[in-house]
């Protein structure tokens, strides 16, 4: 049972509103994560997908939520893509009136969008295009969107602050920003934001995971499972080991911050905002390889190698903005992290 076990304390809707909220990329790491929180809370939940596996994973959420749910709030699902903005249409008509939009959906990968950028700007920007066209046209006017920190430039010293001018220079980090302007653009057509800049996400809530997605922490632990060579890309950054410092943040803290985002949202005298989605600490590639070892008990077959281009050496949140404005802190740490996704790969045999 997932239902009281996801422990979403008090988001900010119980109470307060019985919102219809449409989440695009529901059955992604962070969506798969986010919508049984947001249930628990009182919210009714309008979870789109267009992958048939994950609609099978969905379908037995949504089932188990709502028939566990005490009170009004309920999920359905809907499937359409996105990149069709008639779909879009049909489906904001159909399901008036929605309240916000939490916008999840779109291709996540930097190394991907290098060789493949025509799927970025199609998943990314075009996408997102018709979806806040097709809210417009449905008076639909909040929508909180999930960017990346890989938009800050590299050569960064010290915690980075939303103040920071963005410098993006791959078609993922590029796509996410091009999203941020345009939906800041349209402030004057009444839409109203939050744009959520997320640092590393990783960790695994524990209750029906559908995975624990695709980082430098799942990669490595499924390598020490599988007792195969890991590649570490450079040594020899400016940072006191030598190598890339990363500020983790677990999925469960990520989906805590998303949901009290969207419920501060939804006040009515709130201005658009954007924040800073990390711990405000950062743990290096040699900590986290020396951490999962001592965790997982196991050797690491480690090979060195040249370190990539574009890496910045350190990038570490600024979070006090969000802290201050949402009562939001980070409650698991970097071994809790670790912990989480291993026992998760013991459980499941490896990443699906």
């Amino acid at each position: 049972m997932l239902i009281g076990k996801i422990n979403s304390g008090n988001l900010g809707f119980k109470g307060i509103y019985d919102p219809n909220v449409l989440i695009t990329g529901s059955s992604g790491y962070i969506g798969s994560h986010l919508v049984p929180k947001l249930a628990d809370d009182g919210v009714n939940c309008i979870v789109c997908c267009r992958d048939k596996y994950k609609q099978e994973y969905l379908d037995t959420i949504i089932a188990e939520i709502n028939r566990y749910k005490t009170d009004k709030s309920l999920c359905s699902f809907a499937n359409f893509d996105l990149t069709n903005e008639a779909e879009i249409n049909k489906l904001l008509k159909e399901n008036k009136p929605v309240d916000a939009v939490i916008h999840l959906g779109g291709s996540t990968y930097n190394s991907e969008s290098i060789v493949n950028p025509r799927k970025y700007y199609d998943n990314n920007v075009i996408a997102s295009r018709n979806l806040v066209n097709s809210m417009l046209d449905n008076d639909v006017k909040n929508i909180l969107y999930v960017s990346t920190a890989s938009i800050y430039p590299k050569t960064i010293q010290g915690r980075v602050s939303e103040k920071r001018t963005p410098v993006p220079k791959t078609p993922y980090a590029k796509t996410k920003f091009i999203t941020e302007q345009l939906i800041n653009d349209y402030k004057v057509y009444g839409l109203k934001s939050t744009i959520l800049r997320l640092f590393n996400v990783a960790g695994a809530h524990g209750f029906n995971d559908l995975d624990i997605g695709k980082n430098v922490i799942t990669v490595l632990l499924n390598l020490i499972k599988d007792n195969r060579l890991f590649t570490l890309m450079g040594n020899d950054y400016p940072t006191p080991d030598g190598t890339c410092v990363k500020d983790f943040i677990h999925v469960d803290d990520v989906t805590e911050a998303i949901g009290k985002s969207a419920a501060k949202l939804l006040e009515p005298d709130t201005a658009s905002q954007t924040y800073n989605l990390g711990t405000g600490k950062g743990t290096s590639l040699g900590e986290l390889i020396r951490k999962s070892i001592d965790i997982t008990g196991k050797e690491l077959k480690l090979r060195i190698g040249a370190a990539l281009e574009d890496e910045v050496p350190s990038l570490i949140a600024n979070n006090t903005k969000i802290k201050k404005d949402l009562g939001w802190a980070p409650q698991k740490n970097i071994d809790e992290i670790i912990t989480s996704c291993w026992k998760w790969i013991l459980q499941n045999g490896g990443k699906r």
